[in-house]
């Protein structure tokens, strides 16, 4: 049978009164025999720190932490019968603990030190400066780091499936704000990864992962001379739209349905009207023999991961359609592919 076991919680948090006067003194010869505490916490977070004296029985017993060459209370509780104890103690900062005990002969009994390192946390957010992820395109980065250490460097790193390797070494900033811009490389998978490296002593290593897809800066190899020129990936929903050939923006869109695909070939934009009904949406782009690209009024079907629902034109959302058809001119190839 399996006996739950519940240990003394912390009786007070913060300052104490001078060990004389905690409590009454522990029988001659008790001693601290252990103590445990996590190498590190997260900040915010509560450091359990447990351990027993010896021999077993119940002794009033204080908590301390090493504030420059003086050992400060963190925390007075009392052992159970057995002599065991247990406190979740609030840290802002890394330091050293101690338990101690005072017998009746007046010694001071004390553990070993046992290090908790505080370990900063990092949130991070990368975003595109413009529309998608595209390599050869900056990216913004934001962080924030708790707790502030300004002028403290970090390191942003990425990885694309293999190792990490360093991005960018950024500062922080006032109140543990971090911000900075870096160019992709190339396009994939990505992971990136803020790191506040650890300063021993001081504070543990903190650290956060974001993920996100990248694409290539010109996965169709369009030349560069190049002014407009619009890729429809049939078999991935997409429509690439390049300027220069630099890839500008990748739309998701709507192709047709199997029994009225979308024509594979290389065409050219030859009209640009107005949507000439509701399911059309605002504006169209004909560019082979009544194939178009516009907007819909089913803006709902861009949402899911299967897209063959239209009669063989591509439908966007009137919002992408809105930004894409005052740019591109009449004559602009449209090559469509699977």
């Amino acid at each position: 049978m399996r006996v739950r076991v519940v240990l003394p919680a912390v009786a007070a948090l913060g300052a104490l009164a001078p060990a004389a006067a905690l409590a009454a003194p522990a029988p001659a010869g008790t001693y601290v025999a252990a103590l445990t505490a996590p190498a590190a916490v997260d900040a915010g977070e509560r450091a359990t720190v447990a351990g027993r004296v010896a021999p077993g029985r119940a002794v009033d017993l204080r908590l301390e932490r090493l504030e420059g060459a003086a050992w400060v209370p963190l925390a007075g509780l009392r052992t159970d019968a057995r002599g065991r104890f247990r406190a979740d103690l609030p840290l802002r900062r890394s330091t050293n603990i101690r338990a101690v005990v005072v017998d009746a002969t007046g010694a001071v009994r004390a553990s070993r030190r046992r290090f908790v390192a505080l370990r900063p946390v990092v949130t991070l957010t990368v975003r595109p400066e413009r529309y998608e992820f595209i390599a050869g395109r900056p990216v913004t980065v934001r962080a924030r780091v708790r707790p502030a250490e300004p002028g403290a460097t970090v390191v942003l790193e990425g990885s694309r499936g293999g190792a990490y390797r360093a991005l960018a070494r950024l500062t922080v900033g006032v109140g543990g704000r971090v911000a900075g811009r870096v160019t992709l490389p190339a396009g994939g998978d990505w992971r990136v990864r803020l790191t506040v490296p650890a300063a021993p002593g001081r504070r543990a290593a903190g650290a956060a992962v974001t993920r996100f897809s990248a694409f290539a800066a010109n996965p169709h190899g369009i030349p560069a001379g190049t002014s407009h020129y619009i890729v429809q990936d049939i078999g991935e929903t997409l429509l690439y739209y390049y300027e220069d050939g630099r890839l500008l923006r990748v739309l998701p869109v709507v192709f047709g349905k199997p029994s009225t695909p979308t024509p594979l070939g290389t065409y050219r934009v030859y009209s640009k009207t107005v949507g000439p009904g509701p399911a059309f949406g605002p504006l169209a782009l004909w560019y082979h023999r009544g194939y178009g690209i516009h907007g819909t009024n089913q803006e709902y079907l861009l949402s899911r991961t299967w897209r063959y629902y239209s009669h063989g034109c591509t439908r966007n959302y009137n919002a992408n359609i809105r930004w894409l058809w005052p740019r591109v001119p009449v004559g602009t190839p449209v090559v469509n592919i699977r």
